[in-house]
């Protein structure tokens, strides 16, 4: 494997379009001139029995790894691993030990030390046989 084939396994780039029904994305390289990458597979936690659906929106920075390329299929051959923070755009969390998940509308689920925080901007859906509330 050549020096150049090295250089491109690992790229950075962003987000230019989302497909939700197939979980992919097309990512732009500003480092190579704006090169568009074909829809690529967004890695999750997991994609059998259980499953992670989560896809990053247009914009957001994101590391890609693209597998050796002696088919000569390029940027048509990787995967999205994730996404970043950057100098513009700062996690909103700033304590290690909390984890949470905030969408666009200000809804969000925290945990923060033993509590967990649910906030809609909407509405709270609950099903099961059973709920109990104490």
């Amino acid at each position: 494997m050549d020096t150049n084939q090295l250089k491109n396994l690992v790229r950075v780039g962003i987000v230019s379009s989302v497909n939700g029904a197939a979980c992919r994305a097309r990512v732009i390289f500003p480092d190579k001139d704006n090169l568009v990458s074909e829809e690529l597979p967004v890695i999750q936690i997991g994609a059998n029995g259980t499953e992670g659906y989560y896809l990053p929106e247009v914009g957001t920075s994101v590391l890609c790894l693209f597998l050796p390329n002696p088919s000569g299929k390029g940027m048509a051959s990787g995967f999205i691993l994730g996404a970043y923070y950057t100098k513009s755009k700062s996690p909103s969390e700033t304590d290690e030990s909390v984890r949470s998940v905030k969408f666009p509308d200000g809804s969000f689920v925290k945990y923060d030390h033993g509590t967990i925080t649910i906030n809609a901007a909407s509405k709270i859906i609950l099903k099961a046989p059973v709920i109990n509330i104490n």
